[in-house]
């Protein structure tokens, strides 16, 4: 009898796919962040402030 083989190269290109969509999803939210935070408070870069994230992780709370 004859056993089948597992079609591994398929599983790689859906996970490409997968890892391609993750990784456009993460670069769109990062540039969401770039503009939101330049427009809020006119510098860009106050998404990496520590401040920042400690006001966030209050407002949920």
């Amino acid at each position: 009898m004859k056993r089948a083989s597992f079609n591994f190269s398929l599983v790689n290109k859906h996970l490409k796919k997968v890892g391609k969509i993750i990784l456009y999803l993460f670069a769109t939210m990062l540039l969401g962040a770039f503009i939101g935070c330049g427009v809020a408070s006119g510098n860009p870069f106050a998404i990496f402030f520590p401040t920042t994230w400690i006001h966030f992780f209050e407002f949920l709370s």
